[in-house]
């Protein structure tokens, strides 16, 4: 019986609880890593993307899920398929930037990292007949690149046959999930907009992309 996998620090101020904003995440920064504990290989991970799914309204936050596929010749595929692997976690990565003592009103400070990170657990559920895994693909695909449908359906039925068979497709209902947004929530408000100035006028595109989140996450 494997155990379940803990939850991430995460400080109340910290902590993003709107199901939108990790929707947010999962569709800006789609590539996961997926970690679970293999029987044969122990702790494990692997980079895949992956969309969200949910049913009609999932504003709950109840009954949505993760999707996506592995290479056949994965050895995760193996594990997975042989139903021994337990509560797996997905974390998705978003922006994340250093932030100088000097934006600060004090001397007496130090570095940081700010940044934002979305956790999910959930037990996978194999995906394996050409047709569900078929439609797997074109919900891929009708979220990174609608206009490769047409392309998609044409290629030959052997071809796409072949390309099926080569992976195994997967559902992870999500059973919990914890969004962190590090962002400076702590200092003060002079300190905060000194940092969103220079993230936003003078800041990398890693800082200009935290920024965007700051602006998103700002009380309206």
């Amino acid at each position: 019986m494997w155990p379940t996998v803990g939850r991430m620090y995460t400080p109340k101020h910290f902590n993003l609880p709107d199901l939108s904003h990790a929707r947010l995440m999962i569709q800006e920064h789609p590539l996961a890593t997926l970690m679970l504990i293999d029987p044969t290989h122990g702790l494990s991970a692997t980079p895949v993307p992956m969309i969200w799914g949910a049913p009609s309204d999932a504003s709950s936050g109840e009954g949505w899920w993760l999707e996506g596929h592995l290479a056949r010749a994965n050895p995760h595929v193996a594990a997975l398929m042989s139903g021994e692997v337990g509560e797996v976690l997905v974390q998705f990565n978003g922006p994340g930037a250093y932030i100088s003592p000097t934006h600060y009103d004090t001397p007496l400070s130090v570095p940081t990292w700010n940044y934002l990170t979305l956790q999910v657990h959930g037990r996978v559920q194999v995906i394996d007949d050409e047709a569900g895994k078929d439609a797997l693909l074109k919900r891929l695909i009708a979220t990174q690149e609608p206009d490769y449908a047409a392309q998609w359906r044409g290629l030959p039925a052997e071809f796409q046959r072949k390309l099926l068979g080569a992976i195994v497709g997967f559902r992870i209902p999500v059973e919990r999930w914890t969004m962190k947004a590090k962002l400076s929530q702590n200092r003060s408000a002079d300190e905060r907009a000194r940092i969103l100035a220079h993230q936003e006028h003078h800041g990398s595109l890693e800082e200009q992309m935290l920024a965007r989140w700051v602006r998103e996450l700002e009380p309206r």
